[in-house]
């Protein structure tokens, strides 16, 4: 988890107007470049972006740094600058094989043209070079978490 003072700010300002009296959440960003963290970060405060996908294998072998996404939980959303910019809850958690992403989930991912084609265009590259980094190889058989979110906050 990223950690800063921006973070706690957001966090507490959230946590202040709607009564929460925990602080149970993570901070992390989209992507793996702080151009792709804007652009991302961009899609969801536009309402564009509601759910995001990673390998279950990452989260599996320990090689994810935050856990495996529930239900309920808060995640605070950086900018390219490791800015927080925005709250995020977990609505829904699916865990499917890639060769069953649908329409839907690419569409909900918000990004390009919303269909899957463009999500796969996209997601196979950048699981293939996730998994290159650790020695692993993509398939399609892989699973995937799928995570639908509403935006809760944001700066």
């Amino acid at each position: 988890m990223k950690m800063n003072q921006s973070v706690i700010d957001l966090w507490t300002q959230f946590k202040n107007q709607h009564g929460i009296m925990h602080d149970e959440y993570e901070a992390w960003s989209f992507g793996n470049s702080p151009k792709m963290a804007d652009e991302l970060l961009v899609g969801v405060i536009k309402g564009e972006k509601t759910g995001t996908s990673s390998l279950h294998l990452l989260y599996e072998l320990g090689l994810e740094e935050e856990k495996l996404p529930e239900v309920g939980n808060y995640s605070v959303l950086l900018d390219g600058n490791d800015q927080a910019q925005a709250i995020i809850c977990t609505k829904v958690v699916d865990i499917l094989p890639y060769s069953q992403i649908s329409e839907v989930h690419g569409y909900l991912e918000g990004e390009g043209n919303r269909t899957l084609k463009y999500w796969r265009s996209v997601h196979q590259p950048f699981f293939e070079q996730e998994l290159e980094a650790y020695g692993l190889t993509f398939s399609e058989g892989m699973l995937i978490v799928y995570e639908l979110f509403e935006l809760v906050f944001q700066k």
